[in-house]
């Protein structure tokens, strides 16, 4: 039994890595040049947000390859009839089950530690290594296109000397639509404040424009100062619950029910004293919308904040229910082409497992269902391996 199970794990570890440094290295790449072709990166800067990244390229990548080497060294060994030599000899399928689920679980445990890693050490650091490059990267656009662009800024100049931006047109947009600020100058140089969060141009004789033009004013020497996050496509959403490590989960769920709790009975309050006072007119004013606005955003944030634990979890033992579908259902097709063994295996997953963890997801960050929903998929998913299991079992 020692035999077959360490040769089980040796051809499971040698499919496994082959297969996860490839797709690992797929993910990297795609997730890397997306970020650099969205904020204009430049080359250093994109070799600075691997490791960044590559937390996140694992979560994605370790599932598939876990089911990926299951289908391939389970179909071969069951198509070489390796599978009915071991039952010949009065031992179990589950010999040789047991090892490669076994080994699920413990990539599992590995994938939601990294699923946490990525979703706050991982997005925290691609964010920051986007902010410290902005200088450098504005300056290199320039002097290639003469102008710069993001969602809410914008820059067009007439060359670029050094360090020198010659006749800069900047505007920066407001969240929702209009100008906030625009001005031209005759020269300007910027540099980044990080500690203040604002990107600083020092310009010579600038005539800027305020809100839609309500305030004008010349500066002849001096600096100008717009949030740093204006300048990239990239925002900073560190209290998003999504952002959270596991650990602050708890803490965070009870200040938001504090602070719903406190605005609810301030609303509550406010409005007590306006029908004793009979003053009907303030029930009616249209600030209160806006407040139960915020209450419900509040609320809704709580539910956020409940589901995100159970969907990291979730999502990290997916690894583990993937494997249990496909070890079974891999002895049970016999096929030595690997490639179709696992589309065979994949795509009641596909069907099943993704509609379902969407399905529970959207359902518990809205509160319609309690956050355990997003399990649903695993669930489903592990049945069906028990059932696949006991005909394997029974045959």
């Amino acid at each position: 039994m020692k035999i077959l199970t360490r040769y089980i794990v040796l051809e499971m570890l040698k499919v496994f890595i082959v297969t996860l440094s490839s797709m690992t290295a797929l993910m990297l790449i795609v997730g890397v040049v997306q970020e650099a072709i969205r904020e204009n990166l430049t080359p250093l800067t994109i070799l600075q947000l691997i490791p960044y990244v590559l937390p996140n390229a694992l979560c994605f990548a370790i599932p598939g390859t876990a089911l990926f080497s299951t289908c391939m060294v389970l179909g071969r060994m069951s198509s070489s009839n390796e599978v009915v030599a071991i039952k010949a000899m009065g031992i179990s399928p589950m010999a040789i089950i047991w090892p490669v689920v076994l080994m699920a679980f413990m990539m599992s445990i590995l994938t939601v530690y990294l699923n946490d890693m990525a979703a706050s050490w991982g997005r925290r650091g691609v964010y920051d290594v986007v902010l410290n490059s902005v200088e450098k990267t504005i300056y290199a656009v320039l002097k290639t296109n003469r102008s710069y662009q993001t969602g809410r800024f914008s820059i067009f100049v007439d060359d670029v000397v050094d360090d020198q931006l010659i006749r800069p047109n900047v505007q920066i947009y407001k969240e929702n639509s209009g100008e906030d600020l625009q001005f031209t100058a005759d020269t300007a140089r910027l540099t980044v404040n990080p500690e203040k969060g604002v990107l600083v141009f020092s310009v010579q004789n600038a005539m800027a424009q305020v809100e839609d033009e309500k305030l004008n004013f010349i500066l002849p020497v001096g600096n100008l100062e717009i949030p740093l996050h204006s300048a990239t496509r990239s925002e900073n959403r560190n209290k998003s619950p999504s952002n959270l490590p596991l650990s602050v989960m708890q803490r965070e769920i009870q200040i938001q029910l504090e602070k719903n709790a406190t605005q609810n009975r301030k609303l509550a309050m406010q409005a007590a004293f306006q029908m004793l006072g009979g003053d009907f007119v303030s029930l009616t004013h249209p600030r209160w919308p806006s407040q139960l606005h915020n209450l419900g955003v509040g609320r809704e944030r709580v539910h956020r904040l409940r589901t995100e634990p159970w969907r990291r979890w979730a999502n990290g033992f997916s690894c583990l229910c993937f494997v249990f579908v496909g070890a079974p259902l891999a002895i049970l097709l016999r096929r030595s082409d690997f490639w179709s063994t696992f589309g065979m295996c994949f795509i009641p997953i596909l069907l099943i497992y993704y509609p379902l963890l969407m399905y529970g997801v959207g359902r518990a960050k809205s509160g319609d269902l309690p956050a355990p929903v997003v399990w649903l998929g695993n669930l489903v998913l592990m049945l069906l391996g028990w059932y696949l299991i006991r005909r394997i079992n029974r045959n």
